[in-house]
């Protein structure tokens, strides 16, 4: 009796374990703050969050969204109760883009007045909320981090242009500083010994499409990771479709790795290609499939973790083209390009004749027209598309490890279908905008934001040879998710989300089953084997 209670204890026990493999993740709503002047808000927005430790505080920073209120934007400083303690208005400054958090010192970015000139990062005293200092930086400094240790703080100057008809004066180059948190010292890693390098980068696949730029203008540092050691950093090069790795003690620019092209004919690559097709246009017509096009991963946000002793990197793979500058013309509908007669030939008897023309095939989807024509004839030779709908994983010299393929349309299309935003198919899908890695319960958690679908997804990446999703949060009424924040504390584990368009914050407390340890399956089967033995014995 005694031994059948126990293995039936230790079998109940072990069972509660196993039934984790699904990660027995859950995630609890806790609160949303709408960031309007009637709330107290000087932020006015909400887009990047970041979380300080030592005093318990929520850090967020945003401008607001709304045309009439243009050109305001801030600070705001919550307790995780979600109550706002302390707002500063920075619109005097410029625009303010980041914040990072670590060792009591809030650093927050903010570009110049006029963009392309030289923009600073302010410290802030996270307990007084006194300015510590002002340091100069690049044009338009787009994110900041903190190295590991807190010692240090990368910048992301994206430097990106005000027109690219003026030549150099309307493009500043782009870079990364790296500032000392205690002395405030800063030294640029700068792109311009690749200037002489154009024609070999082009080769290994860098996108370099702006127009009249150096490489060192054409490159604009997007979002950084730091690698667990705290010794190198991957910044993402989105217009490029490359990352760059910095060597952060020597400030230099070590390496710009090309992505490559995502094959979206392949088996698990589909995309759903147009906002128009199926029977009435219906908004929850899901179509996606294979098409004979190529994915331009070019990622936003970037994430770091290290597993098995190596270093990873996990990329959310927005995409972007640069339609929005004057001059850089780089965007066109499939239907109004002209392609090469052999790649159109191949096209057609894969998806019909009318394959460029029908829109529920190609006709509406956004492509690339600065890149694709292999043999600078005037026609398109191979398609390229923004944006890879996906995250991947990649090692530390930028060699792709993992891609989620289609998985992000395929779960939102069977599992979500309110989140799918169908107006979205013929440009970048749901579009994944930012990545953060989480430790919960000895899991590795990967939440990724996806503005079009105005959710963040959940996947566990504990075992890199069995990557899982979990879940999908979101909150009605939040829009647009930018920036994500994870941290864990003495009461639990939390996700912060910043929302740009709503312009709202959420706060949610997330947890997670514990892997089973192998000690514990192994006892469970030892516990079953003697059970079974006794009870053949018993019959004997």
């Amino acid at each position: 009796m005694q031994l059948r209670n126990l293995t039936t204890a230790i079998a109940l026990a072990c069972s509660a374990s196993l039934a984790s493999a699904d990660g027995g993740f859950s995630a609890t709503h806790a609160w949303t703050f709408n960031h309007t002047a009637a709330n107290g808000s000087r932020a006015m927005g909400s887009e990047i969050v970041a979380f300080d430790a030592q005093q318990g505080h929520l850090w967020v920073v945003g401008t607001d969204a709304n045309q009439a209120n243009l050109g305001l934007g801030g600070i705001d400083v919550f307790d995780l109760a979600g109550n706002l303690l302390h707002s500063i208005d920075t619109s005097s400054l410029g625009g303010i883009n980041s914040v990072a958090v670590a060792n009591g010192r809030a650093a927050v970015a903010i570009s110049a007045p006029t963009k392309t000139n030289a923009g600073l990062v302010r410290f802030f005293d996270t307990q007084t909320f006194a300015t510590l200092a002002d340091v100069t930086v690049g044009a338009n400094p787009d994110s900041v981090t903190f190295t590991p240790d807190g010692a240090k703080v990368l910048v992301a100057n994206e430097g990106e242009p005000s027109s690219y008809l003026v030549g150099p004066s309307g493009d500043p180059e782009g870079s990364v500083s790296i500032i000392d948190a205690g002395s405030f010292a800063v030294s640029t890693a700068n792109f311009s010994a690749f200037n002489a390098q154009a024609a070999a980068l082009r080769a290994a696949g860098v996108r370099l499409t702006g127009p009249n730029a150096t490489v060192a203008q054409d490159l604009e540092p997007e979002y950084i990771a730091v690698s667990a050691d705290g010794q190198t950093a991957a910044v993402t090069l989105q217009e490029a479709n490359a990352v760059a790795f910095v060597d952060i003690a020597s400030a230099q620019i070590t390496a710009v790795k090309a992505l490559g092209l995502k094959d979206h004919s392949l088996p698990g690559n589909g995309l759903d290609a147009s906002d128009r097709d199926g029977p009435g246009n219906n908004p929850l017509n899901f179509n996606i499939q294979n098409w004979k096009v190529n994915g331009l991963y070019m990622p936003d946000g970037i994430a770091s973790f290290a597993k098995g002793g190596k270093q990873y990197y996990v990329t959310a793979n927005e995409g972007d083209s640069r339609a929005d500058w004057p001059g850089g013309n780089d965007e066109i509908r499939l239907g109004s390009a002209t392609i090469d007669p052999a790649l159109n030939a191949q096209l057609a008897a894969l998806h019909g004749a009318d394959w460029q023309t029908n829109n529920d095939k190609l006709s509406r989807l956004n492509i690339s027209s600065s890149s694709g024509d292999l043999d600078n004839d005037g026609d398109l030779d191979r398609i390229e598309v923004f944006g890879a709908r996906s995250f991947t994983i990649l090692d530390d010299a930028g060699n792709l490890v993992f891609d989620s393929g289609d998985q992000l349309e395929q779960i939102v299309a069977a599992q979500y279908p309110q989140l799918w935003d169908d107006a979205r198919s013929d440009n970048k899908g749901p579009e994944p905008e930012s990545a953060v890695i989480g430790q919960v319960s000895g899991r590795t958690l990967l939440f990724l934001g996806l503005e079009r679908s105005n959710a963040v997804m959940v996947w566990d990446l504990s075992d890199l040879t069995a990557i899982s999703f979990l879940d999908m949060i979101f909150t009605a009424g939040d829009v647009g998710p930018e920036g994500l924040s994870f941290f864990n504390t003495a009461e639990g584990s939390f996700l912060a989300v910043a929302n740009e368009v709503s312009e709202t914050t959420s706060l949610y407390r997330v947890t997670a089953a514990p892997i089973p340890l192998p000690g514990a399956v192994w006892l469970l089967g030892s516990g079953l084997v003697a059970l079974g033995a006794r009870r053949r014995t018993r019959r004997g």
